[in-house]
């Protein structure tokens, strides 16, 4: 399983039975730590605010374009990611 896979699986895992489908890069590695994964905390914090957002510039393509940031350190999976 990759970092991005984990940290997608994590996010679903954290939003399922909330009502606000937003979350912060901090809760979702504070949940997957808890969870006993292997990636450090920044590798998680980077993938989701940069590998993983749709809003940061891509100019090589290779960004998956996961989740959408809504604010200053909030975010959400984009439709398709649920």
């Amino acid at each position: 399983m990759t970092c991005r896979d984990a940290i997608l699986d994590a996010i679903r895992d954290l939003l399922r039975g909330r009502e606000d489908p937003t979350f912060t890069p901090v809760e979702v590695a504070q949940f997957m730590r808890a969870q006993g994964t292997p990636y450090q905390e920044l590798t998680i914090r980077g993938h989701l605010s940069h590998l993983m957002c749709a809003d940061e510039p891509n100019p090589a393509g290779k960004h998956s374009q996961d989740l959408q940031r809504l604010g200053r350190g909030r975010y959400r999976l984009r439709d398709g990611h649920l």
